[in-house]
Parts: C-alpha cells; sequence; structure tokens
C-alpha cells in the first residue's frame, strides 16, 4: 500500500497574492502516519508535516510547468501536535535566492502554529 493511498494531498491550494499561497490538508482517523507513532496518543510525525509542505510546494511547481526538488530544510520547528481529524493550514510565501527557490512557510491547527521554517527547493 502506498502512502497516498491513506494520505490526503493538499487541496484548495489557493494563490492568494503573487508569491503568496495557501493549501488545506485534511489528516484522517486512519493515517498511515499515526500507525506506531504513538499508541494511545497518536500525534502527526514531523517528516509527515514536512511531506505536506513539499506537496503544496509541488503543486504550485506542476502549475507551473515545473519539476523541482528539496535541496535544504532550514530553521523547522514543530511546536504544537497534530492529532487525527485536525485541518492543517499551510501558508507559504516563495522567493527567489540564486538556483534556489526558498518557501517560507507556517502550518497552523484552528489558527495556532504548529510547524513553521524554510523548504529551499531547485528546478529539475
Amino acid at each position: 500500500m502506498f502512502l497516498i493511498d491513506r494520505w490526503s494531498l493538499p487541496s484548495d491550494v489557493r494563490h492568494i497574492a503573487p508569491n503568496v499561497m495557501e493549501a488545506h490538508v485534511f489528516v484522517p482517523k486512519d493515517c498511515i502516519w499515526f500507525s506506531g507513532h504513538f499508541p494511545g496518543e497518536p500525534i502527526l510525525p514531523g517528516i509527515a508535516l514536512v511531506h505536506a509542505v513539499y506537496e503544496t510546494i509541488l503543486q504550485d511547481a506542476q502549475d507551473r510547468g515545473e519539476n523541482v526538488h528539496i535541496s535544504s530544510l532550514k530553521r523547522i520547528r514543530f511546536t504544537s501536535p497534530v492529532r487525527p481529524g485536525d485541518t492543517l493550514l499551510i501558508s507559504m510565501t516563495s522567493e527567489d535566492a540564486n538556483t534556489e527557490t526558498h518557501y517560507i512557510f507556517k502550518a497552523t491547527v484552528k489558527e495556532n502554529t504548529v510547524s513553521s521554517g524554510l523548504v529551499a527547493v531547485v528546478k529539475m
């Protein structure tokens, strides 16, 4: 089974202004990321949050007809847990920096910041 089978990809990806976008990610209660993390007290692993941010970036790149991959992650913070049934709001701005594009993001659940940081990507 692929992760995509039980993981809700970003939906409603919207450009709010040039270089500013938002996306919603619903985290289903049966999401495979919760398997073993942690029994009796499930929380979404940090890598799953980064994955959701990256999927949003990939959708943005695809809309522009580009293929990208991550070149670095910087200042990634995980400040509150994400629980089964939560909906993430991922807000980000992008800026070109030499050969990379930097996406500065903040992920929130009900206006509570759960993660933030910078994802740098390069064109393939």
